[in-house]
């Protein structure tokens, strides 16, 4: 149950219990996240090197593919760029391959232009989208210090936008400054997701005309599931979805609208924000925002791998 919903008797209800259904499958799924089983594919070995084009200047030395592959390894086992260059050597040394590593300066500056693959691209999509935003933390005071010294926090922080299915998988991600408010991202999420989808799922912050718009012209057919605000009245224009949203609230109330249209859904974003900044951390390495949004998508990467291993079945007891 919403806590603003029985705040007054919060304490009239015991604390749901879940079990995991699918314990021996998980647990075998968490293992192989960190699974150090490492190898360089033919493949990989011939795209290490880009070909050479024949345009003038000096030619890029590391292909995209070997600038991934360092900042991939840099985001799952939290390492600094020199750790990063020298994390690699030694996997070239003991691998036997030969190859050579980009010093941790080439790492850093080809992270701004890196060229960016389509998160869906690799994946399965489910046929709900559902978006939500959460904020990272660049640098400032921790929250130790703020209590034990009285001093402000001055913080600098960046908002962490995604769009996730009904199967925990991160369909787009978009980094953005916090000016940039929760409908404005929209678009560029949903210009990122290549399959059709069925629903579009979100919280009250993206009840409005701009957000209606952006996904009915990417999905014309799409059910548009967002609560809307409590003065909310019904308008003689605009889109059928709203007012349908607000009938049913008024007739039935907002807990049973939640059922009726599947919204506790959305409840799985919360998560995979979650499980973003207990894996990852809270705070961005990178310091200008064009390495940042490359972190973050290479973060919604390992990320997904990580979720392909498996997922808890939960059910109430």
């Amino acid at each position: 149950m919403p806590y603003k919903h029985s705040e007054d008797r919060r304490h009239q209800f015991k604390k749901p219990r879940y079990k995991v259904t699918n314990w021996p499958d998980y647990n075998a799924a968490l293992k192989q996240r960190v699974d150090f089983t490492m190898w360089f594919t033919e493949e990989a070995i011939a795209q290490w090197c880009p070909a050479k084009t024949g345009a003038r200047g000096r030619p890029t030395k590391y292909s995209n593919v070997a600038i991934e592959t360092a900042l991939f390894l840099r985001q799952v086992f939290h390492l600094a760029l020199r750790q990063t260059e020298g994390f690699m050597n030694s996997l070239a040394r003991a691998l036997k391959v030969e190859i050579s590593i980009p010093d941790f300066s080439c790492i850093s500056k080809r992270s701004i232009g890196l060229q960016r693959h389509v998160l869906s691209n690799a994946l399965e999509p489910g046929a709900v989208v559902i978006v939500d935003s959460t904020g990272l933390k660049v640098y400032g005071r921790d929250e130790w210090r703020q209590e034990q010294h009285d001093v402000a926090a001055r913080r600098t922080w960046r908002k962490l936008h995604l769009a996730i299915d009904e199967h925990h998988q991160i369909l787009a991600c978009e980094l953005t400054t916090p000016e940039v408010g929760d409908p404005t991202a929209v678009p560029d999420l949903l210009g990122q997701i290549t399959t059709p989808f069925e629903t579009f799922m979100g919280d009250g912050a993206y009840d409005g005309e701009p957000v209606a718009q952006a996904v009915l012209e990417k999905q014309p057919d799409a059910q548009v599931v967002i609560p809307p605000h409590k003065g909310a009245v019904l308008s003689t224009t605009g889109h059928t979805w709203r007012g349908k949203h607000i009938k049913t609230i008024a007739q039935e109330g907002r807990l049973m609208w939640q059922r009726i249209t599947g919204y506790n859904f959305r409840s799985y974003v919360e998560l995979a924000m979650q499980r973003y900044k207990r894996i990852f951390g809270n705070t961005m390495k990178a310091r200008a925002l064009a390495r940042q949004k490359t972190e973050a998508w290479i973060s919604a990467s390992a990320l997904n791998k990580m979720t392909s291993f498996g997922m808890p079945l939960s059910v109430e007891i």
